[in-house]
């Protein structure tokens, strides 16, 4: 999974060179000095490690609850998952600990997910969401391999085992879906999900550490599922949809969501997670040609047909751009737009925006936690 790749028999000035052509996007690497000790950083590499820092510094508190200033002060457990992910992009132990310990003694619940919302002191809604509960469990088994911290592995496969028993539903062939929560999972009916949740390289890991056909049977449904809700590259992804209930593929509105027609915050995040799989890299790739007009506006929102709907700006709309122009074979144009989700977020802070500026880095840029930038 975190596998660097093979630059034997390239000279230093070749690598050097091929570097520069892609704009400095190439991961693991590419430096003056063509790797190995003592080789100069990768500026893209340290651009990266530094918005993951100014996240865990801005947003975590010293008890490691990730607390959104910009929304009352409040948390989510998307949030903990996010700073585990980038603790251990950063090799920082102490803070992978920190926040660790408060998920497991404020949000974990006996079946081993985590409850959504916490707020003034206590869970406000204890409904799980299934991208926090997948990511925060993908975090552990990283962190227990790079910490070397075999408690954080045991935990890592008693939350993938709770996700495959109540998170997964089927669509009309059988094929399993990760629902938005086990409130979506229809018994019977169609399953709710928001494509945005689904992230293959952690799903991929659990799938191995659990040894769950049902986990493992996402890594071959999830591209399935994600060529329907694009058409096969020709639409973007809904922010909400059903899978299943005679309606694969369809996007109608969910319970107490909105988006279920547009290209939002929610589905944005799909393009980056599976700019990381090889298998819908190149569905990724076919929906650039609906940004490109537009990437520069980076709109909090768009209708699937890439047609911006909205003035506001966003720095996610800005790397869900830069994951497709990437996967499109366009890397100088990716680079462009994650320096431009940068300006976006330093000119109207918020918790999410820095998220997705450190996680797009980090994830399009670096071999830190998958190998998203092949």
């Amino acid at each position: 999974m975190r596998r660097r790749p093979v630059r034997d028999g390239l000279r230093p000035a070749l690598v050097l060179s091929l570097c520069l052509a892609v704009g400095v996007l190439v991961t693991a690497g590419c430096s003056s000095s063509g790797g190995g000790s003592g080789a100069t950083p990768n500026p893209d590499t340290t651009t990266a490690l530094t918005s993951a820092r100014h996240f865990l510094h801005t947003y975590v508190a010293a008890d490691g609850r990730v607390v959104r200033h910009d929304q009352g002060g409040d948390t989510v457990s998307e949030g903990q998952g996010y700073a585990l992910l980038l603790a251990v992009a950063t090799h920082d132990a102490r803070t992978f600990r920190t926040v660790w310990t408060w998920t497991q003694q404020n949000l974990q619940q006996q079946s081993g997910l985590f409850a959504y919302h916490w707020q003034d002191g206590e869970v406000s809604s204890a409904t799980p969401a299934s991208d926090a509960d997948v990511q925060i469990a993908w975090a552990l088994d990283l962190g227990a391999r790079t910490f070397g911290v075999p408690s954080w592995r045991a935990a890592a496969t008693r939350i993938g085992k709770a996700v495959a028993n109540a998170e997964i539903g089927y669509d009309d062939n059988g094929k399993p879906v990760l629902a938005a929560g086990p409130w979506a999972v229809g018994s019977g009916a169609a399953s709710t999900v928001a494509p945005g949740y689904w992230t293959p390289p952690a799903t991929a890991a659990l799938a191995q550490l659990t040894g769950d056909r049902r986990l493992a049977g996402l890594g071959a449904s999830e591209p399935q599922h994600f060529s329907a809700l694009t058409h096969d590259g020709t639409s973007l992804p809904p922010d909400w949809a059903t899978l299943g209930g005679g309606d694969a593929g369809t996007a109608i509105p969910a319970p107490n969501q909105t988006g279920a027609g547009q290209f939002g915050p929610d589905a944005m995040r799909a393009l980056v997670w599976n700019s990381c799989a090889p298998t819908t890299r190149p569905l990724v790739g076919k929906l650039w040609h609906l940004l490109a007009p537009s990437a520069d506006r980076a709109p909090l929102a768009r209708g699937l047909d890439g047609t911006p709907q909205q003035s506001s700006r966003a720095p996610l709309s800005a790397v869900a751009a830069a994951a497709a122009a990437l996967a499109a074979g366009h890397a100088s144009e990716a680079h462009h737009l994650l320096a431009l989700a940068q300006q976006i977020d330093a000119s109207y802070p918020t918790y999410y925006g820095a998220a997705w500026v450190a996680l797009g880095r980090v994830l399009l840029t670096t071999q830190r936690l998958a190998n998203c930038a092949s």
